[in-house]
């Protein structure tokens, strides 16, 4: 037992040799990345470079954040992210801002790039970022009950099921609204029937918000 105790001490004490290799490639990375990599990113590199010169390898978490690195200096991935970025259309932007609404409303799932895309106007997301917030099964929920035709129009007269929440209840005095306007509001729930209206009860000068699965057409009211 002791035997195997002294060689992994002899072991350990024993000087790891620098990987040229491995320099050479962060090196590349950085020389090549100058223009497309954040200064977080940049300082990352250079740390990296004093690990790899001092220990001759990385950790496995230094080495996975490393390689997401490389990929996105590597000139095919700058090429194709360009060719993305060119073809992110208007209805692709719609779509992500619809996505980014419900969210935000909905944290914490993609809390930072909801608000990315709420606040800057420019932003496009990576491939990856756009499938995962906006082909999900609730983001697809979302989209198509904001693209949906509506199935009541403005100026019409509505009731409240009886399943709406109480507080929407206690907003309609006569327990009837004309409708003001539609898609009035971001969709905040992946329900059917989510498009939000605008309303204004009988009786009452205050307009409110309503999801479309909590009304129906007034002469329903027995």
């Amino acid at each position: 037992m002791g035997y195997y105790r002294g060689s992994r001490s002899r072991y350990n004490r024993q000087p790891r040799q620098s990987n040229p290799e491995l320099v050479e490639r962060i090196e590349k990375t950085a020389a090549r990345g100058t223009k497309t990599l954040t200064d977080w990113e940049r300082n990352f590199l250079s740390s990296l470079l004093d690990s790899a010169k001092k220990w001759g390898r990385l950790t496995a978490k230094q080495h996975e954040v490393y390689q997401r690195i490389e990929r996105k200096s590597n000139p095919e991935h700058i090429a194709a992210r360009k060719k993305w970025d060119d073809s992110f259309s208007s209805d692709m932007r719609e779509k992500l801002e619809f996505a980014a609404e419900y969210y935000k409303a909905n944290p914490p799932y993609f809390g930072d790039l909801a608000t990315k895309v709420l606040t800057d106007p420019d932003f496009i997301p990576t491939p990856r970022q756009f499938r995962a917030m906006c082909e999900n099964k609730y983001a697809k929920k979302v989209l198509k009950s904001a693209t949906a035709a509506p199935t009541y129009a403005v100026g019409q007269i509505i009731a409240l099921r009886s399943t709406t929440p109480h507080n929407i209840k206690s907003a309609l005095p006569l327990g009837k609204a004309a409708i003001i306007e539609i898609g009035a509001a971001p969709i905040k729930s992946a329900a059917k029937g989510s498009k939000v209206y605008k309303v204004l009860p009988l009786g009452s000068a205050e307009t409110i918000n309503v999801e479309e699965r909590h009304i129906k057409k007034a002469r329903d009211i027995k």
